[in-house]
């Protein structure tokens, strides 16, 4: 349920990541809970009493609401890279894709990583290559290669695996990947480069239907994919807003198919939230103006992660109202990036979580956006006590909304003190205990830099340098800002 946009943000925050060194260990506020690996996630599965978490890093699950974590990354799982799309094919059979970025003609590129499954909850698991054609193929314009060929999404329909992979297209394997079958719901032989509607982006099954979104609209089959039918912006009185759809998702409660429609090349196609109760016979456009990446639902109620923020409705999707900037109530950490990527809500024992994931980390809340709770990778400097004050990430890139953080450990109300210096050593601007949330209590805390003068100025490209004064006691580092 990916767009390539989210694709090179978990990718680029993988790799800023570990340039910080943070790849070395990972834990959670506090800790003393085990890791939480990356922040950038891009998709969420609940799976029973299970959350899945998909990072640039790897794969996260945790079975107790977020208290603690078990985390795999290429070495665990066999396939290389970042987890792309996962999904549970039967009550034990959890299947994931990778992504990862590589160089070609002094280009960088995303490649896809291939698929992995697994039957004992991560223990073991089982690796497909990432589906290519033969150099020899005839029959249509073979993909011969895993480079911009990334499984966006995973979807099934009793013992068959569909794949929507950028570069790859629509594939189906009715053997557990051993062998792969080009789909084309329009019935021409395949053709990513010049055929819009071979160009996959999401996939997924309901009540045995097949939906298939790419940049040609969205396809439907009735009959395990023997034939399709088609709903474009320009085909239907009542269509989806545009023809590029990036995500597909099933509301059991209401009947209910909901689509990220973003304009391809019509002029009158808008980006918004497409919706149909009637199989896709019409649709609702709604939230127009907004990038939906995914959703979410708990009951009738559906959320939507999306390039503007997070957005509810609890109406079937005819009043929205936006959920507030996201703050965890018990340290005043923050969610920093306004866009959203992922959305699920979670039901244990009564209880209701909803679970958001950002590039900034993952929020979590039992109370409709009123209390959050954010997890977040990084090192706690209790546990690798030197240096004691460090910048991540770094490199970072303000132009692009990028900001660092500086990363502490605090007793009780102490004050803190950050003053950043270009390298010339011409002061640039302070941080201090007004811009963040101290409690009683030794907690790992952190202040964030946008990469800002004191005037409000994106500062210039380079190395700065930062002297950190925390309970009097001070710590220099330096931390790099791109463009």
């Amino acid at each position: 349920m990916k767009y390539l946009s989210i694709m090179l943000l978990m990718l680029t925050a993988g790799i800023s990541l570990l340039r910080g060194g943070v790849a070395q260990s990972f834990k959670l506020q506090g800790g003393d809970t085990p890791s939480f690996l990356g922040n950038a996630t891009v998709d969420l599965l609940v799976h029973n009493d299970q959350l899945w978490a998909s990072t640039g890093f790897g794969l996260n699950v945790t079975r107790d609401q977020g208290q603690s974590w078990q985390s795999f990354m290429p070495g665990h799982y066999p396939s290389k890279g970042g987890v792309s799309a996962l999904g549970f094919m039967d009550d034990r059979t959890l299947w994931i894709a990778t992504a990862f970025d590589t160089t070609a003609e002094d280009q960088n590129f995303s490649a896809g990583g291939g698929l992995s499954y697994t039957r004992d909850g991560g223990k073991s698991w089982t690796y497909i290559p990432q589906p290519v054609d033969a150099v020899d193929e005839t029959e249509y314009a073979p993909t011969t290669t895993n480079i911009q060929n990334i499984t966006f999404d995973i979807a099934f329909h009793d013992s068959t695996v569909w794949i929507a992979s950028f570069g790859g297209g629509l594939r189906r394997s009715d053997d557990m990947g051993r062998s792969w079958q080009v789909v084309t719901p329009d019935g021409q032989p395949f053709n990513s480069l010049n055929n819009l509607k071979h160009r996959a982006f999401s996939v997924m099954t309901e009540n045995g239907n097949i939906w298939y979104g790419s940049a040609e609209g969205i396809s439907k089959s009735e009959d395990g994919g023997l034939s399709w039918r088609h709903f474009t912006h320009q085909n239907q009185d009542r269509p989806i807003s545009g023809n590029f759809v990036v995500a597909l998702a099933w509301q059991e409660a209401t009947q209910t198919v909901w689509a990220a429609t973003i304009e391809a090349v019509d002029g009158d196609e808008i980006r918004a939230v497409s919706k149909s109760e009637d199989g896709g016979n019409s649709w609702d456009v709604v939230l127009k103006g907004v990038f939906a990446h995914n959703f979410g639902f708990d009951g009738e109620t559906v959320f939507v992660a999306a390039d503007l923020g997070l957005f509810v409705s609890d109406d079937r999707g005819a009043n929205w109202y936006e959920l507030p900037p996201v703050v965890d109530s018990s340290n005043g950490e923050k969610i920093l990036d306004r866009e959203y990527f992922s959305a699920t809500s979670q039901t244990v024992n009564g209880r209701t979580w909803w679970w958001m994931g950002s590039g900034d980390g993952l929020a979590s809340t039992t109370d409709r956006g009123n209390s959050w709770r954010v997890t977040r990778s990084y090192i706690s400097t209790r546990q690798r006590t030197s240096p004691a004050v460090y910048a991540y990430p770094s490199p970072f890139s303000p132009p692009r909304s990028g900001y660092t953080r500086f990363q502490f450990d605090i007793s009780g109300n102490t004050p803190v003190e950050i003053k950043i210096y270009n390298w010339a050593m011409e002061h640039v601007r302070t941080l201090n205990e007004d811009e963040g949330n101290w409690s009683d209590g030794s907690r790992d805390r952190s202040v964030e830099w946008d990469g800002r003068d004191i005037d409000g100025r994106i500062v210039d490209s380079g190395v700065y340098f930062f002297r950190a004064d925390i309970g009097g006691k001070v710590t220099w580092g330096k931390v790099v800002v791109i463009d």
